[in-house]
């Protein structure tokens, strides 16, 4: 008797709702113990049922093949998910608990493993249609690298297209470089504003470039697009408030909502040694921290993402830590702002 059979095609499980591409998390973790005091992020985030209401949805985009340089920060989500359980929701540095947000994931968006194009065309489908969902909630997106940011920041405005979008981009690149050799982790903010997207260069605010890792050119065009470029080094000489203050000005100047989007590597390199092209020339995290404290309060703030983790150059959890420390503190600002604990936090824009 053989015991050869035919194989049968793999069918990848779709969501509750047939939102396209879009898969169950890969990994749940969760922490038999648990001080009846504090809970650990890991057993307060949990999946969405698609039923119960949500202030948060987390969506992750596993992929990386885009990247210039070799990166695994396709593994970013899992090791997030893995890293959780050290982390409780009340942060003494701000005074806030965040226990009472509701904040659900909502899957992983699948792509195909050959077609980067079909990829990065999936995920834009795939947030889209998560963007729409009825219920009103915050998205926010872990990568991947950050070719990612272009269909997110599409799938946006395409979900909202009454709305004008500005844009804040934490980064040490400008990521405008030019598409020769088609969308990578360093073309998302060029491939946003010739996309013709409802995204103005007058509204790109760039906040700590830094590092021989960049062409004048980037610098120039992104200027001639009439963009705002806050260096590393600018925001050491002036602070992040006013920096951040600076930002949300010019990024709210006539428009309707605010992207943001969150490259690790914008920290000093000690701090991230979990990504790809970080140096020494960066920012602290603590400046970090500060400015999405901030954001997270800010009304006009719609959507943020945070990309090029890469958990397979990482020293110790550094990186990862830092990673989700920093989407902890957005949520942090988040929850004051729809709990109407806005604390009168007005930082005063940078004036040259």
């Amino acid at each position: 008797m053989s015991l050869r059979r035919t194989p049968v095609p793999y069918s990848a499980p779709r969501s509750p709702r047939g939102i396209p591409h879009l898969l169950p998390p890969e990994k749940l973790k969760i922490s038999h113990w648990n001080d009846r005091n504090e809970l650990r992020v890991n057993n307060w985030l949990k999946p969405w049922d698609f039923a119960s209401p949500l202030d948060v949805g987390l969506i992750t985009v596993p992929f990386s093949k885009t990247s210039i340089l070799p990166n695994s920060a396709h593994a970013a989500p899992n090791a997030l998910r893995d890293v959780w359980a050290i982390f409780t929701t009340f942060t003494p540095d701000f005074d806030v608990d965040i226990s009472t947000l509701r904040v659900r994931e909502l899957g992983d968006v699948g792509t195909p493993i050959l077609d980067l194009h079909q990829g990065l065309a999936d995920i834009q489908e795939c947030l889209q249609a998560c963007m729409s969902q009825p219920e009103d909630f915050f998205p926010v997106i872990v990568g991947g690298d950050h070719a990612i940011t272009a269909p997110a920041v599409r799938a946006y405005c395409a979900s909202h297209p009454e709305q004008q979008v500005g844009l804040i981009h934490f980064d040490a690149h400008n990521d405008v470089r030019v598409m020769d050799h088609g969308p990578t982790n360093g073309t998302p903010v060029r491939g946003i504003l010739e996309s013709g997207v409802r995204v103005r260069g007058e509204n790109l605010v760039q906040v700590g470039i830094h590092g021989f890792m960049n062409a004048s050119y980037y610098k120039r065009w992104v200027e001639g697009q009439g963009g705002t470029i806050y260096t590393a080094r600018a925001i050491r000489q002036r602070g992040m408030e006013g920096t951040i203050g600076s930002a949300l000005e010019i990024a709210g100047r006539g428009t309707d909502a605010i992207y943001v989007t969150v490259d690790i590597d914008v920290l000093e390199v000690g701090y991230a040694p979990g990504t790809a092209a970080a140096t020494a020339d960066g920012i602290s995290p603590t400046d970090l921290l500060e400015a999405l404290f901030i954001l997270g309060q800010d009304p006009r703030v719609a959507a943020i993402d945070f990309v090029e983790l890469d958990p397979t150059r990482d020293v110790a959890e550094i990186t990862t830590r830092t990673f989700a420390s920093a989407i902890l503190t957005f949520l942090a600002g988040l929850f004051l702002r729809l709990n109407d604990g806005w604390r009168g936090y007005d930082p005063t824009p940078i004036r040259d």
